[in-house]
């Protein structure tokens, strides 16, 4: 019997979840959520959904979902993702997680409290390269790493939408947004170390351009994100990692990825291979290409099915979940108080 399923909000992500939910044989598309009508009407005619609503609560009281996909607004993830886990249903959130460490924590606790599942839409660890990389790290293949460096942004494009350039609707700017998917999929490569502390700066480059690259709805003077970033972050075992972000990157070809340094080697995410180290030749060793970013959003949701009816586990633990989130909102509380912030 297919499972039953609702998808709050209508936005670009939802459309993505839905882009695959539709075509999968044991999912029923039950619902959708958004306050926006007119977003709400034209995905529900396109994905033949019935039930439409404006707010969780009425849906979760007539549909009983056994699974719910949080992909609204970031400031509506926790109150949506605990009305959710309260109603009994097994739970996806949208990254980033929430807006803060405390919605998070009560997040975990709901799920808990519920005895429900949960993960998060993290798509690069059902990229199949990556996998095979985080094999051949916990392997002991590449030696004891030592430093990572994680990059992620656009050629001089601003996100689209409402709400991204928004402080209070997103939480931040680039780094929540863009860089936080392979910052998530470094972390977990790298076996999830436990965060120590971070240093960070941000700016924000647009507000003060002539000519800015402008493609969301409103104006220059709303902006309140960064659309630049960099951060040093220590982890208890004594490793470091890099990050840095840029929405208003120079043309480049390596607008995301990141590198992991290890006493054997390099690995790195372009074309995902690592590069042993042999006396002074450099070997290289190459996993098998991406599978496509549509297969991985269906693969993700295939995993967290299996898991829901009780074959395996979800991809993404709270305990990462929670520690990527402190990382980025520390990134902030550093960039604020000018200075490093201890965990």
């Amino acid at each position: 019997m297919p499972i039953k399923t609702a998808v709050i909000g209508a936005g670009v992500m939802g459309k993505c979840h839905l882009d695959q939910l539709i075509q999968m044989d044991d999912v029923e598309v039950a619902a959708l959520v958004d306050p926006h009508e007119p977003a709400t009407r034209e995905a529900a005619e396109k994905y033949n959904i019935s039930a439409t609503y404006g707010d969780i609560e009425a849906m979760l009281t007539d549909i009983h979902p056994e699974y719910v996909v949080v992909a609204s607004p970031v400031r509506y993830h926790a109150v949506q993702a605990i009305a959710a886990f309260n109603a009994g249903s097994h739970v996806l959130v949208e990254k980033p997680l929430c807006m803060s460490m405390e919605e998070a924590a009560a997040i975990k606790a709901a799920a808990i409290k519920a005895g429900r599942l949960f993960t998060m839409g993290f798509q690069m660890r059902q990229h199949r390269g990556y996998r095979a990389l985080a094999e051949f790290l916990a392997e002991g293949k590449l030696g004891q790493v030592y430093h990572s460096r994680v990059w992620g942004g656009h050629v001089m494009n601003y996100p689209w939408g409402r709400y991204f350039h928004k402080k209070e609707e997103s939480l931040g700017g680039v780094v929540v947004a863009t860089v936080v998917h392979p910052l998530d999929a470094l972390y977990w490569i790298l076996g999830a170390p436990e965060p120590m502390s971070v240093s960070a700066s941000v700016f924000c480059k647009l507000n003060k351009m002539p000519n800015p690259p402008i493609n969301f709805e409103g104006t220059v003077d709303e902006v309140s994100v960064e659309d630049f970033a960099h951060a040093h972050v220590r982890f208890v075992d004594g490793s470091s990692m890099s990050i840095e972000g840029n929405w208003l990157m120079h043309p480049t070809q390596r607008s995301m990825g990141f590198e992991i340094h290890g006493l054997l080697g390099m690995g790195r995410s372009i074309t995902p291979h690592v590069e042993l180290e042999d006396g002074k030749e450099i070997v290289p060793h190459e996993f098998e290409e991406q599978t496509g970013w549509g297969d991985q959003t269906r693969l993700e949701h295939e995993e967290f099915i299996a898991a829901i009816q009780g074959h395996g586990k979800p991809m993404v633990s709270f305990r990462e979940a929670l520690n990527v989130h402190k990382i980025m909102t520390g990134l902030y509380d550093s960039a604020e108080q000018g200075c490093e912030v201890v965990f």
